[in-house]
């Protein structure tokens, strides 16, 4: 990857996890890498593009901390709250996770972007049942690994979206608490 397409990317992923989609725009974009518009087309050539870009980047960075955690040998209680972490570290940078962003501006993807971002969310469940199935004498719940996957994961980016609205991070506090009260 060349330099000018990375610091393109690392600018687009940024803005887009602060503005969303509609307040990412090619001219701005070209602004702030100090460029002219058309050489963000020439590696973008639509904003379909970039977004696809965004997405699996994002996707494989995500999934691979995830993965990383889940490869510890560490108790439940540790590898959850490193997770939790994840949404943490966003929300201090005063940023959304990309793909919860994505998600709340669902109808301007097309359906190639749509089923990446459906990939991720779909992955990172995956992955938190196989965490919660693997660690399931650790848990103080009666709920299957499926249900506790979801409920982190749509927990977790309600409580961004959320806390951004109010001004605070009690409802990611609260994810946080919630989940630790289910370990035994």
């Amino acid at each position: 990857m060349t330099e000018k397409r990375e610091r393109l990317e690392n600018v687009a992923l940024e803005s887009a996890q602060r503005k969303g989609l509609n307040g990412l725009s090619f001219r701005t974009l070209a602004d702030e890498v100090g460029i002219k518009s058309s050489s963000v087309h020439y590696y973008f050539p639509e904003k379909s593009d970039l977004t696809r870009t965004l997405i699996e980047r994002y996707t494989q960075n995500f999934l691979a901390s995830v993965d990383s955690i889940a490869s510890q040998n560490w108790a439940l209680r540790k590898k959850l709250k490193a997770f939790i972490a994840i949404f943490e570290n966003v929300a201090v940078e005063e940023k959304l996770c990309l793909c919860g962003m994505m998600a709340a501006e669902v109808e301007q993807l097309d359906d190639g972007n749509r089923k990446l971002l459906s990939a991720f969310f779909t992955d990172t469940e995956e992955r938190l049942v196989t965490l919660f199935t693997e660690h399931k004498d650790e848990l103080n719940a009666e709920l299957s690994a499926k249900v506790l996957a979801r409920s982190l994961l749509a927990g977790l980016e309600g409580a961004l979206l959320a806390d951004r609205v109010v001004g605070d991070n009690h409802r990611l506090k609260a994810q946080k608490e919630l989940f630790m009260a289910m370990l035994k």
